[in-house]
């Protein structure tokens, strides 16, 4: 799984950070497979906790915040998430069995490497009728805000590309079956010049993994497109909501 150093983590937040309103549209769509308060729910992968505390507030279940980068749980804990705050990587998470509700993965899966052991992580941490829940963008790289300026930090040899239908199989073969797909709109940067400064942040994975010469001229089209106004405003993203549930005892007699 890819880990976040110092550089990523300090820029995260002013490049990834959402509006309150979209957060809780996430939240409206993720509730019904949720636990109530009494439950446990694991936030794998959490950065810098966006999610951390919203999914606490929706459900008044208690939240664990696992993520492998100590540079961003460090962000965390001074964003003063009230998560417990704990060091793991979506392949090998440092649980007991079977002592979370729901798991909680946005932005997570094209991180891992062993897609397998994910998916067996998962499925060992689950109880019996707890749902994971899968964030991110499944659709063509073309819809993505910034493909128009940085089509290649989505090239086939440079973006980490798991078809959900390979991340389905993989769950799939670990006991997950599919439970509902939903698609969020968010707003991605309210003006071009919020867009701008949200990219001048690179902390977008696949825009820190481009060489600094390509990053630099996508980021300067990108500046004269908005100075000309040819960018539409606002910028919406549209991503995905995929729920896998892990069937209760009696159903798996």
């Amino acid at each position: 799984m890819t880990v976040y150093g110092a550089a990523m983590a300090a820029g995260y937040d002013r490049g990834r950070a959402l509006r309150a309103e979209d957060v809780g549209r996430w939240m409206l769509a993720a509730r019904p497979y949720l636990p109530g308060s009494g439950g446990r729910i694991l936030d794998l992968g959490a950065g810098t906790g966006r999610f951390s505390d919203a999914l606490a507030h929706c459900s008044g279940a208690t939240v664990v915040a696992c993520e492998p980068s100590s540079a961003m749980r460090a962000a965390s804990r001074s964003n003063g998430t009230a998560a417990l705050v704990v060091g793991g990587t979506a392949e090998a998470a440092p649980f007991g069995d079977a002592v979370f509700d729901a798991v909680w993965a946005s932005q997570v899966v094209h991180h891992v490497t062993g897609l397998s052991a994910f998916a067996a992580t998962v499925r060992r941490v689950l109880r019996p009728g707890g749902h994971l829940l899968v964030r991110g963008g499944f659709g063509p790289v073309e819809a993505l805000p910034l493909y128009r300026w940085f089509p290649d930090a989505w090239a086939a040899d440079r973006a980490v590309r798991l078809p959900l239908a390979r991340i389905g199989a993989a769950l799939a073969a670990a006991g997950l079956a599919p439970a509902a797909h939903v698609r969020v709109s968010q707003v991605f940067a309210a003006t071009a010049g919020e867009l701008v400064e949200r990219v001048r942040a690179r902390s977008l994975s696949n825009l820190a993994a481009l060489p600094d010469e390509a990053f630099r001229a996508g980021l300067s089209v990108l500046r004269r497109d908005a100075a000309a106004g040819r960018i539409e405003e606002p910028v919406i993203d549209a991503l995905d909501l995929v729920v896998y549930a892990l069937a209760p005892l009696t159903a798996r007699r």
